[in-house]
């Protein structure tokens, strides 16, 4: 069975979410590794994508209480911020001119419309027009369209208007309600996700699609979670990329469970790049991972690092993650990349390749 399933992958035939589970059980590490490998290096050769970009995090306020966040905060305790447009362009004054991608999520403001958030898109371009707008979850868009008495179409049509060019993955966790119902149950049915993602990809915005692993949930639910993204997939074709995103277990209601091993975080990337046929890219996100662990994670079927950051995500750091202050220059991306034998290509949030 499991040598049957192995040829299978090779010869480019799709497994089934039962054979997949028999991969992750049955077969060693090593083989799935060379496996996952196998399948990145014969899409695209040795080359390993990465993106000058910057993230706008513009508040920690949320209506939402998910038990895995480190990063919601109320107003008046430590950490919180709710920073105004015009701090935001400040900020994006001090951002060189070659980011390719501003990238935009933060908690779900319990007071800010369309209006607010058209008029952000609006200023973020009028500092780097250069650069393309992805941003917003799924579940700051459905809050953004309640607040406004829109509906999702007319809502991510207005955004788009504004300067949106693509959908954020965030607020994926795990597509299986019994396990949101434990872990967010505020964020409402994965099929709230799953219809907003195939709305905006209806209207031209592409996405990403993002998986939250290691904290209740089993490997059946990731795989469970694999499936609906790439029947997705196979319906709109508008997901750019898959983003395994590991739990960690500092600073929120879940720090009781322990975080799991990067043996098995190097098995569900693995396992993503094989399952997932019909997606080009998996990412390896740097500063939830590190940098040294993201670099391996190339080896094991990514084949995009994300990008320079500049030290303006704070939602992985509050939580826990090795990278305190995620920030890398473009020259030490490409360092990392080459350090492991292969081509790093700079890239647009289009996956189109840059010549500079």
């Amino acid at each position: 069975m499991l040598n049957r399933i192995v040829d299978k992958v090779l010869s480019n035939q799709r497994i089934t979410e039962k054979e997949a589970l028999i991969l992750y059980n049955q077969l060693p590490l090593s083989k799935l590794v060379e496996l996952a490998h196998y399948i990145k290096t014969y899409r695209f050769d040795k080359q390993v994508f990465f993106i000058q970009n910057v993230h706008i995090e513009p508040t920690n306020s949320c209506v939402h209480r998910c038990k895995f966040c480190s990063f919601h905060k109320q107003p008046g305790e430590e950490l919180f911020w709710e920073y105004s447009i015009e701090e935001i362009q400040n900020f994006l004054k001090t951002i060189p001119k070659t980011i390719q991608e501003i990238h935009i999520t933060g908690g779900v403001h319990p007071r800010r419309d369309i209006g607010w958030y058209r008029e952000l898109l609006f200023a973020v371009k009028e500092i780097h027009p250069q650069a393309q707008i992805k941003a917003f979850t799924a579940i700051e868009i459905h809050y953004m369209a309640k607040l406004s008495s829109l509906s999702i179409s007319d809502t991510l049509t207005m955004l788009k208007n504004a300067g949106l060019n693509s959908l954020a993955g965030g607020g994926a966790e795990i597509l299986n309600d019994k396990i949101r119902m434990q872990l967010c149950p505020e964020k409402g049915q994965s099929s709230l996700w799953i219809a907003i993602h195939k709305e905006a990809h209806s209207l031209g915005i592409p996405s990403n699609a993002t998986m939250l692993y290691g904290h209740i949930e089993k490997i059946e639910h990731r795989i469970e979670h694999m499936a609906i993204i790439r029947s997705i997939q196979d319906e709109t074709h508008g997901f750019h990329a898959f983003i395994p995103l590991k739990f960690r277990n500092q600073n929120n209601y879940l720090s009781h469970v322990n975080e799991v091993s990067f043996i098995e975080d190097v098995k569900t990337f693995a396992l993503a790049r094989i399952f997932l046929d019909n997606m080009d890219h998996i990412k390896a996100y740097w500063p939830m991972i590190g940098k040294d662990k993201a670099a391996f994670l190339l080896h094991a079927g990514a084949d995009d690092i994300d990008g320079t950051i500049y030290n303006s995500t704070r939602i992985y750091s509050m939580s826990g993650s090795e990278e305190q202050k995620p920030s890398i220059t473009k020259n030490e991306l490409m360092e990392i990349i080459i350090r492991e034998k292969f081509v790093p290509v700079e890239r647009n949030i289009f996956y189109q390749k840059l010549n500079n």
